[in-house]
């Protein structure tokens, strides 16, 4: 068995399929459970067929492959997806205890007993993949391996119309696209299928007036005929005080403002820089919203992923005019300098990426009026939970 998941794990699809079914959020055992089966989920027909002809190449038996789902202390889980497997058998309808005691090993499986092989190689890949989920999360490594068929800005980003968002991902040119899996899928209020960050930007902004630009990576799409669109409960109430931001006065080209969680030693970092723009012959503000968790010293991971909201303030209209949500990647040495915060560093706390990949853009939406409190609800929403109270306070005190 163990040679024939490093087979599966090798094959030249795994890794695609492995990328997508990450951005899902859900586990793939889900797909086993009630008295009938509802066949193998689109995106997963090609890896289910190579399964399948390993599974015959290897002269692996169903047993063997029920006993491994069953008995793997790791993902306990599939000992269920092991008995559902035989709820789906024909002709005779095993029991609870029968289908228990096969899986467990305390039976064998009976000969006159029928498991298409369809079903098995399926609940195998699903095995496999969530097992073994896509962690590459180096943005010098996922950028060069998407794949754009539109055209694309400098940061990878396609100008979309007609966008029909949905819980887990959006419509857009006849197939259906996963939500990057940066992007908080969880809505305002229960029951509404949009995740908050984009229900907000419906309600507050003119889309069709607006130029709005997603990340369309082909490797998570799927042509609308082909997809299964499902619709997941859950929710995160919407809290938050208004505010005025046009009021802020700035004394100096660049202003930083730092707020700080004595006891989680998070902090959450604002830079404010003057900027002129010279089409609108107007001056502007950059206000740059980041994340700056705390990470131990134990922390073994080469690079950090850091939460960063952007927005062009134009304080004579009392408005923003771009607004984006990217997720930067420090080195994690460069990282705990800039977290540390000291002036007379070679890092300083407003260090910024050095190339155009580690500064990774998911959304932005720009060239038109959008409302202090619009900006607000965007970046809230666009924060982590254990941030969302620092900037609350951080904007209380400017």
């Amino acid at each position: 068995m163990d040679e024939l998941l490093m087979k599966i794990l090798s094959l030249d699809i795994y890794r695609n399929i492995s990328y997508y079914t990450s951005h899902l959020m859900l586990p793939l055992y889900r797909h086993f459970g009630g008295m009938k089966w509802n066949g193998i989920q689109n995106y997963l027909i090609p890896l289910v067929n190579k399964t399948k002809e390993l599974i015959e190449k290897n002269g692996i038996s169903q047993e063997t492959i029920l006993h491994h789902l069953a008995n793997d202390i790791s993902n306990p889980s599939y000992l269920f997806v092991a008995q559902a497997i035989l709820v789906y058998a024909v002709p005779i309808k095993l029991d609870d205890i029968q289908r228990y005691k096969i899986v467990t090993k305390q039976i064998s499986l009976p000969s006159n007993i029928y498991i298409d092989d369809e079903i098995l190689a399926c609940a195998l890949a699903c095995y496999v993949l969530d097992e073994n989920r896509y962690k590459q999360w180096d943005f010098n490594i996922v950028v060069p391996e998407e794949k754009f068929v539109y055209p694309t800005n400098d940061y990878h980003l396609t100008k979309v119309k007609n966008i029909d968002f949905r819980q887990s991902g959006f419509i857009f040119d006849n197939k259906y696209y996963l939500y990057n899996i940066f992007i908080d899928r969880k809505p305002l209020r229960a029951g509404e299928a949009v995740p908050a960050v984009f229900k907000i930007m419906q309600d507050g902004v003119d889309l069709s007036k607006a130029d709005l630009f997603l990340r369309l990576d082909e490797r998570l799409a799927i042509d609308i005929d082909k997809a299964d669109i499902c619709h997941y409960e859950f929710s995160e109430k919407f809290y938050g005080p208004s505010f005025l931001f046009s009021k802020t006065r700035l004394d100096k080209a660049k202003n930083i403002t730092v707020h700080y969680n004595p006891e989680t030693y998070n902090k959450l970092l604002m830079v404010v820089k003057k900027d002129y723009d010279t089409i609108l012959n107007e001056e502007f503000w950059h206000i740059e919203v980041e994340q700056l968790p705390y990470i131990e010293e134990t922390y073994k991971s080469k690079y950090v992923l850091i939460t960063f909201v952007h927005g062009k303030y134009y304080p004579n209209r009392k408005a923003f005019r771009h607004i984006d949500f990217i997720k930067n990647e420090y080195s994690t040495e460069k990282y705990k300098q800039k977290h540390n915060g000291c002036s007379n560093a070679d890092i300083s706390i407003d260090y910024y990426t050095e190339t155009k990949n580690e500064h990774y853009k998911i959304w932005c939406i720009e060239n038109i009026d959008m409302s202090e409190e619009l900006w607000y609800k965007l970046t809230l929403v666009s924060l982590t939970s254990q941030f969302k109270n620092l900037f609350n306070e951080m904007l209380e005190r400017i």
